[in-house]
């Protein structure tokens, strides 16, 4: 995953909370219903946008990597 796309899943994430949690207020009662309905809401919105970023090649083979130049680690009878 490319720092770019962790990002955008952050932004992603919170905009879907905050709009889950407006839509649960209207009809959901207060507890673990209403807990649950902003999860269902925030996965609905969530979900779909990590597999975009999957597709365009933002997130990848399930790693994070934060480092700005990326090098293959060292063999040890190399110095």
């Amino acid at each position: 995953m490319t720092v770019r796309a962790f990002i955008v899943l952050l932004v992603i994430t919170v905009i879907g909370i905050a709009l889950g949690d407006h839509i649960a207020k209207e009809f959901a009662a207060p507890g673990l219903e209403r807990t649950f309905t902003v999860l269902v809401i925030a996965t609905l919105i969530v979900a779909p946008s990590a597999w975009i970023l999957g597709r365009l090649g933002w997130i990848n083979s399930g790693r994070i990597d934060f480092s700005r130049n990326s090098q293959p680690p060292r063999s040890k009878g190399q110095a």
